[in-house]
């Protein structure tokens, strides 16, 4: 092709502009994963729900909701935003890459700031609720154990409202200063995220090892295993989040397709959550207990010390249970048995 088609801008603006629409791209495929997640729990957890136990799934059926429905508002303004740049204003002075530095605050994209900054608010607080759940009845009281990353949680939501307001205001306190909110914004909330996913890695590690020593390494593996822990911390959000840190603080032009890349990630890695306790293998505060009595009832049946006796024809068996069997024969007859439990 000619190279007079080519507009004349840096590499550094190209590389940007690229990531950009890439990033809206596969932030579309990573949307349909998380809608079809999303009618996956929703399908469990009504079929789960009952006057009973309502109660425990009515707030998760809240909380897929308001994210897949914030989550479909940010791909909504993310579209809008992306067409404005590239076709109604694509001779906008610096291209496409000028329009969205200095356009960030117009209604469109603020619609779509705010959805992103709700998001990340819910799934760090589902964070810091799972950590909640998978330390309870630990020997450290547990408002201790949770005390910092509440406080975290806390700092990063007020962050969250200083850069939106940063955004947005033309005020002398953010237009005088030079800070920058994006950076302590998002190192908090991937602090907070890294903090959770070692605690929950290193506390189901724990019950692994407990659960091994004592009935061996095949029981509770859906509660410890290597993907459950990926899921049950969050891993994938942590992982994503730290990649997009590193480049944003490289300055690197990719890492405009990862900001417009976390929101749908963040939903993807609650929902598997979601979807791993409306199974019922997400882990609670009775699973150890629940596992060690499971072990208990095979042991009972199938370790236990049988006896044996033989009385006027009858024949008695006795478990370690309790349990007694009694077989009776009349004369040749060994069809007819009698069975007394």
């Amino acid at each position: 092709m000619s190279s007079s088609w080519t507009p004349d801008e840096s590499s550094e603006t190209f590389l940007a502009e690229k990531g950009w629409l890439q990033g809206a791209l596969a932030s579309s495929i990573a949307y349909g994963i998380g809608v079809t997640l999303f009618f996956m729990c929703f399908h469990l957890l009504i079929r789960q729900m009952t006057r009973a136990n309502y109660k425990k799934s009515l707030p998760l059926l809240i909380y897929i909701t308001t994210d897949v429905i914030l989550g479909t508002l940010f791909m909504a303004s993310l579209a809008d935003f992306t067409q404005l740049a590239f076709i109604q204003y694509r001779d906008y002075p610096g291209g496409p890459n000028a329009f969205e530095n200095n356009m960030f605050g117009i209604p469109v994209d603020m619609l779509g700031n705010v959805c992103g900054v709700l998001m990340m608010a819910l799934s760090d607080g589902l964070v810091v609720w799972r950590c909640m759940v998978i330390y309870r009845g630990c020997m450290v009281p547990i408002w201790i154990i949770m005390l910092f990353p509440c406080l975290m949680f806390a700092g990063s939501i007020v962050m969250g409202i200083m850069w939106l307001l940063q955004l947005s205001s033309s005020s002398p306190f953010f237009t005088s200063t030079n800070i920058n909110y994006t950076v302590p914004y998002l190192s908090l909330s991937l602090a907070l995220n890294i903090i959770i996913t070692i605690a929950i890695v290193l506390r189901l590690l724990t019950y692994r090892h407990r659960i091994s020593k004592a009935l061996g390494s095949r029981f509770g593996a859906q509660y410890t295993s290597i993907a459950a822990m990926i899921v049950e911390s969050a891993a994938l959000y942590s992982t994503f989040s730290l990649a997009l840190l590193i480049l944003f603080l490289l300055n690197n032009p990719i890492s405009a397709a990862f900001i417009e890349l976390l929101p749908q990630i963040q939903v993807v890695a609650m929902l598997l959550i979601v979807f791993r306790v409306a199974q019922g293998k997400g882990w609670s505060q009775d699973t150890m207990s629940r596992v060690m009595t499971s072990k208990a009832s095979v042991q009972a049946i199938r370790m236990g010390d049988f006896g044996y006796d033989v009385r006027g024809g009858s024949k008695t068996f006795t478990g370690s249970s309790g349990i007694e069997a009694h077989a009776t024969y009349k004369g040749s007859d060994h069809d007819s048995v009698e069975a007394v439990a």
